[in-house]
């Protein structure tokens, strides 16, 4: 098989990060500062990555600011892939480069030209802004937070309560405080962006650290009678909850990166070991049971990619839809990464244990990936995110799902999924906390399903394109029915968040059969174009995962995608469908 290089559209959108991961120098390097051993060592010691924050620091503290703020932003699917590939060689150096992009967007999305100015030029000398929104008390329950900012006069406030677990908390010299300032519900909050002594003050000297992320710190912050000035306040009062949870959008597409990165770095370790090993004279790589579960480790590593990227190009392309799309992408990117990692452990066996050796990064990877699971937001709080709008989302969209061949053109779309093609301006001023009217991507997967199937009559794509329509009219049906069961009690009741999981998991089916259609004419994966071993893969997997199996992928998927998985991590190329050289191709970058 000959690996496929992307097209020259492709390619140039995405040399910027190319080029960076050839600078970082081939990861497996034993010598490298900002390879796999480096990881390893800063791991045993939980010291903080400081040499590699100020290396990629300047390539990515401001690459999620648009260009219009004073930012570095190609658009968000090129920032995701700058982070994706300088934390697979560290994960610890996302947040310790990046922890400040939900306050920094909290400011764009509702700040002052001044505050907006004054975040930008923060992070432009390296500092960084840490965001208290949680409370010990509390958790994941927000509307029920605590800590109160009072208004002294027109001038002044009082901040009284408790923040805890901000994200380089003992560094960071700004603070993004939401807080209670009166009123029910969420306008009973509003956010301020605190510098100087309020943060010094309030900042707890003992250091929190999580099992993982080890040289990652987070701090707890005390407020007491701290006087806050009025100008402070960022955007209206009341405003705070609103602002703070459509930032959330934009930081659960990029966490992401954190995902694919470690997932990078599991699939490519066990893969170089599979095509080695051998056991009763056959290499790993050659035996049906590994194969299996290195091809569904690739199978969730591929429909990760896929949706990560997709969501990050819907940002720009579909910024209304992403209170959904967001969430959808945290809950598959997330369960997809461990399962890969729990394939990839499966064939490693105890070397994926081992804390030092050649795999050892395997074991760091993997504990730091499983930590990202509950930054930013839980899991059972993402997925009331996606439950509370599935009623209007069910009821909109089945009265869209009709077959309608403009679907297959739609102007929006197009840009979400055609990879390398240029994104309109991100705005901030479009994203809204939940879909108005029907969800694109969900409403017109009958028509490309059904257009897909026509391209390419091979009889398995064929049924699985037809079961993923009939997946979804029955999970249309099973919302309905629910609706007229539960009555009033629908938006609380148990089932929804089931419902809600199977949503996700068909959202990102439909995610991999828009990618497919609008690229087409595309190298996708290294394949050549139009082909469909890894859709008809990807879909098998999650339609699986959809029903509540964890099943290996089928003989012949496995055939297939491990023989791309294979070609992939001998030239050195990125798992995704965006397949990059890496440092290791000795490639030069397009």
């Amino acid at each position: 098989m000959t690996v496929l290089a992307p097209s020259s559209e492709t390619a140039g959108r995405y040399a910027g990060a190319s080029a960076l991961d050839h600078a970082l120098g081939d990861p497996s390097d034993p010598g490298n500062p900002y390879g796999f051993a480096a990881m390893v060592a800063r791991d045993r010691d939980a010291a903080f990555p400081e040499a590699f924050r100020e290396r990629v620091g300047p390539e990515l503290r401001l690459s999620f600011v648009p260009t219009a703020h004073g930012g570095t932003m190609v658009g968000l699917d090129e920032t995701l892939l700058r982070v994706r590939l300088a934390a697979r060689r560290d994960l610890t150096v996302m947040p310790a480069t990046m922890f400040s992009v939900t306050a920094t967007c909290c400011v764009l999305i509702a700040g002052s030209e001044r505050q907006r100015a004054e975040a930008v030029d923060l992070l432009a000398r390296g500092e960084s802004i840490g965001f208290a929104l949680s409370e010990p008390e509390h958790g994941s329950d927000l509307l029920n937070n605590e800590c109160a900012m009072t208004p002294v006069d027109d001038e002044r406030f009082l901040v009284e309560g408790s923040k805890w677990l901000v994200g380089l908390g003992q560094r960071c010299t700004a603070l993004l405080l939401v807080a209670r300032t009166g009123g029910r519900g969420p306008a009973a909050f509003s956010a301020a962006l605190l510098r100087d002594r309020p943060v010094s003050s309030a900042r707890s000297s003992v250091p929190r650290h999580t099992a993982a992320m080890r040289g990652v710190d987070f701090a707890d912050f005390e407020f007491r009678d701290t006087e806050v000035p009025g100008t402070a306040l960022v955007g209206e009062r009341g405003r705070g909850m609103e602002t703070a949870m459509k930032a959330m959008q934009l930081v659960r597409a990029l966490s992401t990166g954190a995902n694919l990165a470690a997932s990078d770095t599991a699939l490519r370790l066990t893969t170089g070991f599979a095509a080695e090993h051998e056991v009763a004279g056959r290499r790993l790589l050659e035996q049906p049971h590994p194969r299996r579960e290195l091809a569904t480790a690739a199978a969730a590593v591929f429909a990760a990619d896929v949706v990560a990227v997709t969501c990050a190009r819907g940002v720009h392309a579909l910024p209304g839809t992403q209170s959904v799309w967001s969430s959808v992408a945290k809950a598959v990117l997330t369960d997809c990464s461990e399962e890969a990692f729990a394939r990839c452990a499966n064939v490693l066996g105890s070397r994926g244990l081992l804390g030092d050796g050649e795999y050892a990064p395997f074991d760091v990877a993997r504990r730091d990936n499983a930590v990202v699971r509950f930054i930013d937001t839980s899991p059972v709080a993402n997925l009331r995110l996606v439950a509370m709008q599935l009623g209007q989302l069910s009821a909109t969209t089945m009265a869209r799902c009709e077959t309608d061949e403009r679907w297959l053109t739609d102007p929006a779309l197009r840009a979400a999924f055609e990879l390398g093609a240029d994104l309109p301006e991100l705005s901030f001023d479009e994203l809204q906390l939940g879909v108005r009217g029907h969800d694109p991507v969900w409403a017109a997967l009958p028509t490309v399903a059904e257009a897909c199937a026509v391209v390419d009559t091979e009889a398995t794509v064929t049924e699985r394109l037809r079961e993923l329509s009939t997946a979804q009219e029955l999970l249309h049906r099973d919302i309905e029915h629910l609706r007229a069961t539960a009555g009033s009690e629908f938006g609380s009741a148990p089932e929804l968040i089931d419902l809600a999981e199977r949503y996700c998991r068909l959202h990102a089916a439909a995610c991999c059969v828009h990618t497919w259609w609008f690229n087409r004419a595309t190298a996708l994966f290294g394949t050549p174009a139009a082909d469909k071993g890894w859709l008809r893969a990807v879909l098998g997997f999650l339609l699986d995962r959809a029903e509540g199996r964890n099943n290996r992928v089928d003989r012949q998927d496995a055939a297939e995608l491990g023989t791309t998985v294979a070609e992939l991590h001998r030239t050195g190329r990125l798992f995704s469908a965006v397949a990059l050289p890496l440092a290791e191709s000795g490639e030069e970058p397009s």
